[in-house]
């Protein structure tokens, strides 16, 4: 990754996502309880959205799996099993870590 401006934007949305996790948090205490789950997906989504944004390149994996959790976040609030969607995706970002390359030793 290059120094200056790139930085600099690397920066701006880490403290972005910070203040959406702390937002995120503080709205938890008077939210329906199954807001939680949902606001770890989005933070999910986001932070893949910000590796994939600032050029570390996506393995298919990862990218079927960021796909995967647009579709939940952007999508119809229908009734969802959280849990198993909540397993399934776990599954699906241990697999792509576990590739070759995917993560410094």
């Amino acid at each position: 990754m290059s120094t200056g401006a790139n930085d600099d934007r690397v920066g701006e949305e880490l403290a972005l996502l910070a203040a959406y996790l702390l937002s995120s948090g503080r709205g938890l205490l008077e939210e329906p309880e199954a807001y939680g789950p949902l606001r770890c997906l989005d933070a999910a989504r986001r932070v893949l959205a910000l590796r994939s944004g600032f050029g570390y390149p996506d393995s298919p994996e990862l990218t079927a799996l960021r796909a995967s959790l647009d579709d939940v976040m952007c999508g119809a609030m229908a009734d969802r099993e959280l849990d198993v969607l909540l397993d399934e995706l776990c599954d699906r970002l241990a697999a792509a870590l576990e590739e070759p390359g995917a993560v410094s030793a």
